[in-house]
C-alpha cells in the first residue's frame, strides 16, 4: 500500500504524486515535543473528539504542508513542524522566511562582536544591530496592524451572517420591514421599556436584541426553529420562548395605555378632510381580526378556538380605530368560534362611555348591530345588502363604495398569517394589545 498523507482533506499518496516527499510522524519517545506540535498543527480528532495520536508507526505528512517543501531539523525554522493547511490562514512563505533570515542576521551580529572592551568595532556593530531591530519592530507592527484589520473584517462578516439589532441599526427601511417600526421609533420604544427591565445578570443578550427578537416574531412570525437559527440561538429553544414571553409581558404592562379612546374635540380635529366630507360625525371604524394559533391538545379548547372563516384555531379580537388610523379600542381575546356580533355585545364598547347621540360608526356587513347602536343614539353605517332585492340601486352602490373605501383602512393593521405558539402567550389579550400599542 503506497504512502499517503494523514492530514484531513489531503488526498495525496506516493503512487499518484511521485514528486512529493512523505515524512514520517516524529517518534513520541525520541521527539515528544516535536510530535505534539505536528499533531496540534494537523488538528485531527479521534472518535471521542480528542487530539488524534496514532499508534501506528507508518503515519506520513506530505511535503505540501511545509513552506519550503522540505522538512527542516532547525528548531527555529518554520519547517521544523508542518504549517500549511486548508483550515489555517498562514502568512506568505516569503514573509516567514524573511523573518527567519533577519533573526539569523541579528544572531550573527551578536556572535561577531569582540569581547575586548578596547576594540573600536562595537560602535558600528551596535548601530547596525539597532537599525535591524528598528526594521524588525516596524515589520512586527505592520504584521500586527494587518492581523487586527483581518480580525475586524472577520468580526464584521460574522455579524452579517447572524441576525441581530445591528442588522437594522440606523436603517429605517430594514427596521420597518422586520419590526413594523422605523429605527427612530424602535430606539425610542427601547429607551422607554428598558427602565422597566429587571436585572438580568445571566443573560448575554442585550435588551435591544431581546426587544428586536420579540417584534420580529410579532411582525413576521417565523417558526421558533427559524428564529433560533437566524438569531444564533442554536439549541436554545427555551431561551427564545423565555425572552419572547418576558418582553410580551413587559410591553403588555407598559404600552397598553397607548390604546386610548380620544375625547370628542380630539376626534373632530383629527378626522381627515376627505372622511369628514362624507361622514361629518364619524368617530370610529370597527372590525374583528383573528390570529392563528397552534392547535390545543385539549378538545374543548380546540372547539372554542376553531374558526370556520380561517379553517384553523384562532384567537379573535374586536378592534376600533380612529379614521386617521390610530387604534382606539381593543377587546380581550376570544376563541375563533365567537361571532363578531357576540364579541361586540359582550364587550363594553356598546356604552355611552364611547358613544354620544349622532355619532357615526363605520363597519363591515357582518356587523348586524344597527339596533344596538341606535339605542345609544349612534348610527352604524355598513355597505348595503342585496338581501330581499335582486340588485342594489345606483345610489346604494355609490354609497357602499364610499363606505368600503374609507373602512378598508382598518384592514391595513397587521396580524400574523402563520400560527403563533400559544406557549409564549402569558394572557389571551397580551399579543393583541402589545401589537396594537406598538402600532400606535
Amino acid at each position: 500500500m503506497p504512502r499517503s498523507c494523514s492530514v484531513p482533506f489531503c488526498t495525496t499518496n506516493k503512487l499518484k504524486n511521485p514528486n512529493l516527499k512523505f515524512y514520517i510522524l516524529p517518534n513520541g519517545s525520541t521527539e515528544p515535543r516535536r510530535r505534539t506540535r505536528w499533531l496540534q498543527a494537523i488538528r485531527r480528532e479521534d472518535e471521542l473528539g480528542h487530539l488524534w495520536d496514532p499508534k501506528s508507526k507508518h503515519v506520513y505528512v506530505c511535503s505540501q504542508h511545509f513552506i519550503t517543501g522540505l522538512k527542516n531539523e532547525d528548531i527555529a525554522h518554520p519547517d521544523y513542524t508542518t504549517s500549511l493547511f486548508p483550515h489555517k490562514k498562514t502568512k506568505s512563505p516569503r514573509s516567514v522566511l524573511q523573518r527567519l533570515e533577519r533573526r539569523r542576521k541579528r544572531e550573527g551580529v551578536q556572535s561577531a562582536q569582540p569581547e575586548s572592551p578596547t576594540s573600536e568595532a562595537p560602535i558600528p556593530l551596535q548601530e547596525l544591530e539597532r537599525k535591524q531591530l528598528y526594521e524588525e519592530l516596524y515589520n512586527l507592527r505592520r504584521e500586527r496592524d494587518e492581523a487586527m484589520k483581518e480580525r475586524a473584517e472577520a468580526i464584521r462578516e460574522l455579524e452579517t451572517l447572524k441576525m441581530s439589532v445591528n442588522t437594522v441599526r440606523e436603517n429605517d427601511t430594514k427596521c420597518k420591514v422586520m419590526t413594523g417600526l422605523s429605527w427612530t421609533v424602535f430606539d425610542t420604544l427601547h429607551q422607554y421599556l428598558v427602565q422597566f427591565v429587571k436585572s438580568q445578570k445571566t443573560s448575554k443578550m442585550s435588551t435591544q436584541d431581546q426587544l428586536f427578537i420579540t417584534l420580529v416574531k410579532l411582525r413576521q412570525n417565523p417558526s421558533t426553529d427559524m428564529m433560533c437559527g437566524i438569531f444564533d440561538l442554536a439549541h436554545r429553544y427555551s431561551t427564545f420562548l423565555d425572552v419572547f414571553s418576558r418582553w410580551l409581558d413587559l410591553m403588555y404592562a407598559n404600552i397598553s395605555f397607548l390604546i386610548k379612546w380620544p375625547d370628542r374635540e380630539c376626534i373632530r380635529s383629527t378626522v381627515p378632510a376627505e372622511v369628514l366630507f362624507q361622514y361629518p360625525r364619524v368617530t370610529a371604524i370597527i372590525d374583528c381580526f383573528e390570529i392563528r394559533i397552534e392547535h390545543s391538545k385539549k378538545l374543548k379548547t380546540r372547539a372554542i378556538t376553531y374558526s370556520k372563516y380561517k379553517n384553523w384555531t384562532t384567537v379573535k379580537y374586536f378592534i376600533a380605530c380612529h379614521p386617521s388610523g390610530s387604534i382606539t379600542y381593543l377587546s380581550k381575546g376570544w376563541g375563533g368560534r365567537a361571532s363578531d356580533v357576540h364579541i361586540v355585545r359582550n364587550s363594553d364598547f356598546l356604552s355611552q362611555k364611547f358613544h354620544h347621540a349622532g355619532d357615526q360608526i363605520l363597519a363591515d356587513r357582518g356587523f348586524t348591530l344597527k339596533d344596538d347602536f341606535a339605542v345609544l343614539g349612534a348610527q352604524l353605517i355598513t355597505p348595503s345588502f342585496t338581501r330581499g332585492r335582486k340588485q342594489l340601486s345606483a345610489e346604494d352602490v355609490a354609497n357602499s363604495r364610499v363606505t368600503s373605501n374609507i373602512r378598508i383602512h382598518i384592514e391595513s393593521h397587521w396580524c400574523p398569517e402563520e400560527p403563533v405558539p400559544h406557549s409564549g402567550w402569558p394572557t389571551s389579550s397580551a399579543p393583541g394589545e402589545e401589537t396594537a400599542g406598538s402600532l400606535n
